[in-house]
């Protein structure tokens, strides 16, 4: 019977993750799909996250690397990996018991999509395996039609996914990688690359629990905005269509821009970033000439440049 049941691939990248990578590697092992390869990448630990992860055995292949950020650890995963689909999870969140089977079982019977995607949800610091609920996999999963199929252009304006419940066909993986130039926000660029390539299917089961890490790079300023550099990278790499043919228009792109600028400038603003912040600002302004906001923060910005707290 295992023949009927492709090998998944479960790539983990790791670093300093001793406080959550043993219940990580759990939630995966604990899948009763009986074809599967976990590989962690620790990208660089000084912990005790190897001997964590030693301690689950010939269950979890280790490779270890020099601190090179998350998205080499996971190409480097991709590159080993041996299965047919390719699904991965961070060090500090965990999956929904018994998920791949209804995963593998959708794209064995959907061959028109390369992705099947699930919901996710948000725990804290606190939850535990023993909390998360197995997937129902007593009917066929219910597919939600307004997020599936060619989406690309849909995800300038909101990006839905998450990467810890996606199962990906390994053939496609031969066009995406993560790209390391974002260290912020590289999920989103995948992501984007993905949906420019294939359908995508997101089903309405539970598939992963992710955890929020309030020490995460993700909340705290940065001196790029990675969402506008990612946005425009696969504007000039893909266009804005879909392959479908459905497409953002320019004067929509354009208020997406003013938002991610804006909103980018509001967070440095609170960092008291204020110099760097009236950059933002005006570049918010360029994209929406007639939208108030801009205006009254590049004031505020102005009065507070004395007290500028900008790095250089």
């Amino acid at each position: 019977m295992q023949d009927n049941f492709p090998l998944v691939s479960i790539i983990i990248p790791l670093y300093n993750g001793e406080k959550y990578i043993g219940e990580c590697i759990q939630s995966v092992v604990n899948q009763c799909y009986p074809n599967k390869e976990i590989i962690v990448v620790d990208d660089g630990s000084t912990d005790a996250s190897r001997q964590i992860v030693e301690s689950f055995g010939d269950q979890v292949r280790y490779h270890y690397q020099r601190n090179a950020g998350s998205a080499v650890a996971r190409n480097t995963g991709i590159e080993n990996a041996k299965g047919r689909y390719v699904a991965f999870n961070d060090g500090d969140d965990l999956w929904a018991p018994d998920r791949l089977h209804q995963q593998v079982r959708f794209l064995e019977e959907h061959p028109e999509y390369g992705v099947a995607t699930g919901r996710f949800q948000h725990v804290d610091q606190h939850f535990k395996l023993d909390s998360a609920v197995p997937v129902d996999d007593s009917s066929p999963p219910v597919i939600n039609e307004a997020m599936s199929g060619w989406v690309y252009h849909t995800l300038f304006e909101c990006s839905w996914y998450h990467i810890i419940a996606a199962l990906v066909r390994v053939e496609v993986l031969e066009q995406v990688r993560f790209n390391p130039d974002f260290r912020r926000g590289q999920d989103y660029d995948f992501w984007l690359q993905l949906a420019h390539y294939t359908r995508i299917a997101q089903l309405e089961s539970n598939y992963a629990y992710y955890r929020k890490n309030e020490n995460s790079i993700s909340h705290r300023p940065h001196l790029r905005n990675y969402r506008a550099e990612i946005m425009e990278h696969n504007l000039r790499t893909h266009g804005a269509s879909s392959r479908d043919g459905r497409t953002v228009s320019q004067s929509r792109l354009n208020r997406l821009f003013y938002n991610v600028w804006f909103e980018y400038g509001y967070e440095l603003f609170l960092a008291g970033w204020y110099r760097r912040s009236l950059k933002a600002f005006n570049t918010a302004r360029r994209r929406s000439p007639l939208s108030f906001s801009s205006y009254k923060f590049i004031a505020r910005c102005l009065l507070k440049l004395h007290k500028d707290r900008s790095p250089a």
